[in-house]
This record gives C-alpha cells, structure tokens and sequence, in this order.
C-alpha cells in the first residue's frame, strides 16, 4: 500500500516516485476495476492546508468517523455509488471512504487534450494514475 508520504508526478513514459530524496520509476501495470477519476472542484484544489480539505469518512453521513483526506484526483466506484449525498471512493493507500459529491466533477486534462484518466495499479503494488 501507499504511504501518505508519497509525491507522484507524470514524467515521460513513466510515474516518477519522489521518496527521501529519492526517484523510482513506476509504470501502470492494469487499471482498478470498477473505478473511474473524478477531481475536486477548483476551489478544493486551491486549499494549502491539508485538514480544510473536504473530509473522507467511513461511512456516507456527515457524523461518521474521518478516514482522512482526498489527493486532487480522486477515484469514485463506477457505476456511481452515491448515497444521502456522499460518493463511495478508494484512497491511494487502498482505504475505502466517502467523499460529498459537492466536492467532485469529471475528471479533465490539462491542457484540453483527449487524455484520459485510468485509476491503476502500479509496478511497486500501490495506486496511482495512468494519464493515456
């Protein structure tokens, strides 16, 4: 599983893993069946300070137990789980949580391309994100 402490970043042909100062190439190996990427809306993605990001919970209500936060690229259970206004998600670290739809849109590229976002294992066993 993942470490909170990772950073990945899209180099050429490869995830770089940037870890103590030190850069592992990682490759997509398969996607994650049954999920798709949504990001946070632009407001969320402007946050600098990690706890006033929307919260993950345990369970699809506003009082169940935090779980943690979301990256900016979020991956929901596909077909849509929703449920009293809460989307079921998998964090990085393999956890599953629920976010506030409020917080999501569709997942887009950048920089206008056709680019597709493919929620993925990776080469080290963890999650992360094949851009296509």
């Amino acid at each position: 599983m993942l470490g909170s402490s990772r950073i990945i970043a899209l180099s050429l042909g490869c995830t770089l893993l940037l870890l103590a100062g030190q850069a592992q190439c990682l490759e997509a190996v398969r996607p994650i069946p049954g999920y798709v990427c949504m990001s946070l809306i632009p407001e969320d993605q402007l946050v600098t300070v990690q706890s006033e990001l929307p919260p993950v919970l345990a369970a699809p209500s506003p009082t169940a137990a935090l779980v943690g936060y979301p990256s900016a690229i979020v991956f929901v259970k596909w077909p849509l789980h929703e449920a009293a206004g809460y989307v079921e998600m998998l964090r990085l670290n393999g956890q599953r949580g629920w976010i506030a739809a409020s917080h999501l849109r569709p997942w887009r590229p950048l920089n206008n391309t056709n680019a597709k976002c493919v929620p993925s294992f990776m080469s080290d066993g963890g999650l992360g994100t094949s851009i296509r």
